[in-house]
């Protein structure tokens, strides 16, 4: 039986692992590093993606699909923690400079939870500023003030 510390390291070890694994696309890898049961979050995606998906099979399908608008993900600065209640629970802070297929630069911050549980993880949920993803694929985000939210609601009155 590992102890605490043992469990520790490998839980952040198979996590880094899956991080490295986005930047080569190596899919096989993924594919073993996540339970069958996966459930996947992108809590702060932009519509028009998917928010949760749920199971290896579905999971994989969307992961797939990346390569199509992303040429290279080039996450980078990983810091990789665990809850002391729990070693399976374990934090990322990294960040991006992608290369989209379009071609657009796109830069953003992350930060994931992952939860492993023998060995793979059975939850990943990413936290990401959507804003700089909707502009590298084309859209735009007007900004808002409180006047202009004052100026809204009084006219929709």
């Amino acid at each position: 039986m590992p102890t605490v510390e043992e469990l520790r390291a490998s839980n952040i070890d198979i996590a880094r692992r899956y991080l490295e694994a986005i930047n080569t696309w190596d899919f096989k890898v993924k594919r073993e590093l996540l339970a069958e049961d996966i459930v996947f979050e992108m809590r702060y995606a932009p519509p028009g993606f998917n928010r949760r998906m749920e199971g290896i099979e579905e999971v994989m399908a969307f992961l797939e699909t990346i390569p199509s608008i992303i040429e290279t993900e080039g996450l980078y600065d990983f810091r990789l923690e665990t809850y002391h209640s729990d070693p399976g629970e374990v934090i990322a802070e990294y960040k991006s400079d992608m290369k989209m297929v379009i071609p657009v630069e796109l830069k953003n911050e992350y930060v994931t939870r992952f939860t492993i549980r023998d060995g793979r993880i059975t939850h990943f949920c990413e936290f990401y500023d959507p804003i700089p993803l909707v502009i590298a694929l084309g859209g735009r985000v007007e900004a808002a003030t409180i006047e202009s939210a004052r100026s809204a609601h009084t006219e929709s009155a």
